[in-house]
């Protein structure tokens, strides 16, 4: 039953990763590709950031930014290889400060865990892999341009644009699925073990790169120390794990800690957690259409519509 439960688990995650590749390599056969296209294919505004970042938490990026480029100048002329580790931990804290900002999960990872009945230890693992996704798809899409002609952080700009657009559009999907499924069983006083769906989801929204990776990345590859850089990356999504990690057991805890007040009314944790659900699910939901939402408006494909129905409408009023 467990081997079971694994394989469907994998082969729904693999199901979701194809989706996210599949929609964003040939999605552009409706519109100007994102990725081959040229500087006349139509912009695409970014999803929302979730708010500004704060001051204390900017200031700290920008002075261990200057530091890592401080220090890779140092490398490339050959300064002590002791810089190395000083590398690495300035990486492993700009990681830290800039998962704290806006973006990188912490809501996601919240409400799936908040909804989500999973063992003590899936919350950093899964922060684990979901930070190890975010600065690895970064150090993928700079090789993938690397041999390619224009600029670089042009270039991964937009497919980064692109997949964390579709990402959240599969998540709106899942979250409204999750929670019309929550609502049912509430009503019809069952409940799902199978919660496969909503980690499928939490992974799919890690599939999209680091903005921050990509400026560390970019800027290793113009000193021709890549692998440095990559290594830096690998340290810096170490330290993004810690502040998604903490977001996500806020989540475990407050699930666990209020079920653990009803341990001795089974019907009543059945109701509660079903609520509790339900309340999650939502979170998930309108948090994914009001950050995907300013991607959604501009899709060129729905532009064109809204554009021809507008056409449409004064001809005919």
């Amino acid at each position: 039953m467990a081997l079971r439960k694994i394989k469907r688990g994998l082969q729904f995650w693999g199901a979701l990763s194809t989706l996210l590749v599949v929609t964003t390599f040939h999605g552009p056969l409706v519109w100007s590709n994102p990725f081959m296209g040229s500087a006349s294919s139509p912009p695409v505004t970014p999803v929302q950031s979730g708010g500004p970042t704060p001051a204390p938490i900017l200031q700290g990026q920008l002075e261990l930014r200057s530091r890592l480029a401080e220090y890779f100048s140092a490398w490339e002329n050959g300064a002590s290889p002791s810089l190395f580790f000083i590398i690495i931990g300035v990486a492993f804290l700009y990681g830290i400060l800039h998962a704290f900002g806006p973006g990188h999960r912490k809501t996601v990872v919240f409400a799936i865990y908040l909804s989500r009945r999973s063992p003590w230890w899936e919350p950093i693992v899964m922060s684990l892999a979901l930070a190890g996704l975010h600065g690895g798809t970064a150090i993928a899409l700079i090789l993938v341009f690397n041999g390619v002609a224009g600029a670089i952080s042009a270039s991964t700009d937009v497919v980064a644009t692109y997949m964390e657009g579709f990402a959240y559009i599969a998540l709106i999907g899942v979250a409204f699925f999750l929670l019309v499924r929550s609502i049912v069983d509430l009503v019809r006083g069952r409940s799902h073990e199978d919660s496969n769906l909503s980690l499928g989801a939490l992974i799919l929204t890690g599939i999209y790169p680091c903005p921050g990776a990509i400026l560390i990345l970019v800027l290793t590859l113009s000193l021709d120390i890549m692998s440095l850089g990559i290594v830096a990356v690998l340290a810096m999504s170490l330290g993004m794990a810690i502040p998604i990690a903490l977001f996500a057991y806020l989540g475990w805890f407050g699930r666990e800690g209020l079920l653990h007040r009803l341990k001795n009314n089974e019907p009543m944790i059945r109701k509660v957690g079903a609520i509790v659900e339900i309340v999650g699910f939502s979170i998930l939901l309108l948090f994914s259409i009001y950050i995907a939402l300013p991607f959604i408006n501009d899709l060129p494909v729905l532009r064109s519509k809204l554009s021809s129905a507008l056409f449409f409408r004064s001809v005919w009023i």
